[in-house]
């Protein structure tokens, strides 16, 4: 296991890529186990999105009840958050999760903000979902977080080049990365004009 806890020495890409299944692949069943409750005890700690991403990966199934109980704790750092949010989605869609996201959009660190956008699952688009996206795209000053909001409110509609046609498209999106508010608006009427509540090609829970 040096490899394992080798990585957490790391100040390098790698460590910023994160914990993968190549981190496990040649344990023994009692070694990812204890790889298990290592990260465990770090994200019991410190809360961060590294070690709940790395429960996930070493036992999805076990992790879920205990990423759930601090996720309801609040212990959790705001990347952790999403982190586990996310993850749990992922083996248990819940449109509660949302919120988590939902949340985050709102918060003063701009990376919490683009990991929120970026991450936030586009399958269902709640009323919360859709506002805070475009509170995103209107109001965000930094670069990358509003491009993923824009990004995912196209996603939450289903909107791409294939479904609207190309010029389409390119209005809606030229419009949502327009620095001119009117053309923003006006981009997001046309999100609603084309896919509607009463749609089913998306998702709404109002």
């Amino acid at each position: 296991m040096a490899d394992f806890y080798g990585f957490f020495k790391q100040c390098n890409k790698e460590r910023l890529d994160g914990l993968n299944e190549c981190h496990f692949s040649a344990m023994s069943l009692q070694e990812r186990a204890r790889a298990f409750d290592f990260l465990m005890e770090r994200a019991r700690g410190s809360g961060g999105a590294e070690s709940i991403h790395g429960l996930f990966v070493a036992d999805a199934s076990r992790a879920v009840e205990p990423v759930k109980a601090l996720l309801r704790a609040g212990t959790l750092t705001q990347s952790g958050q999403i982190a586990a949010a996310w993850n749990l989605y992922c083996l248990q869609p819940d449109k509660a999760l949302i919120d988590v996201f939902v949340k985050a959009m709102t918060g003063s660190d701009s990376r919490v903000r683009e990991e929120a956008a970026y991450f936030v699952p586009d399958a269902y688009l709640t009323t919360e979902l859709k506002f805070a996206l475009q509170a995103m795209i209107v109001t965000e000053e930094e670069r990358l977080p509003r491009i993923h909001a824009v990004n995912k409110l196209l996603a939450c509609y289903g909107v791409t080049e294939d479904s609207v046609g190309r010029k389409v498209y390119r209005t809606i999106y030229r419009g949502l990365h327009s620095d001119d508010l009117v053309e923003k608006e006006k981009a997001f009427r046309t999100l609603d004009e084309l896919f509607d509540c009463r749609d089913d090609s998306v998702n709404w829970i109002i």
